[in-house]
């Protein structure tokens, strides 16, 4: 799942925060479970950064941005269903600029 279509990103003034967009969601169907990617770690472009299992895949998540993983959505631990959601609930992380 490299495609950017199925990966979006928004640029703030520190981090630069990664998400699911609407054609991944209907892509993947309902998820079941997201392993995010680790704190403090770095990554570069295409790197992996966890994992979705969802209704119709699981599928690898591969990094459309790279630098240092500052910040995961933990919410979606216990709720992975929230990457169901709108397109702005459905973030996964967030790398230093």
């Amino acid at each position: 799942m490299s495609e950017k279509k199925y990966l979006w990103t928004k640029a703030g003034e520190e981090t630069t925060r990664v998400g699911l967009t609407k054609v991944g969601q209907e892509a993947l169907g309902k998820v079941k479970f997201v392993d995010l990617p680790i704190l403090g770690h770095d990554i570069k472009v295409g790197d992996s950064t966890g994992e979705v299992e969802a209704q119709k895949a699981v599928v690898e998540l591969q990094s459309p941005i790279a630098g240092k993983i500052v910040k995961v959505n933990d919410k979606l631990t216990d709720n992975p269903e929230l990457l169901n959601g709108s397109e702005e609930d459905a973030w996964l992380f967030e790398v230093n600029n």
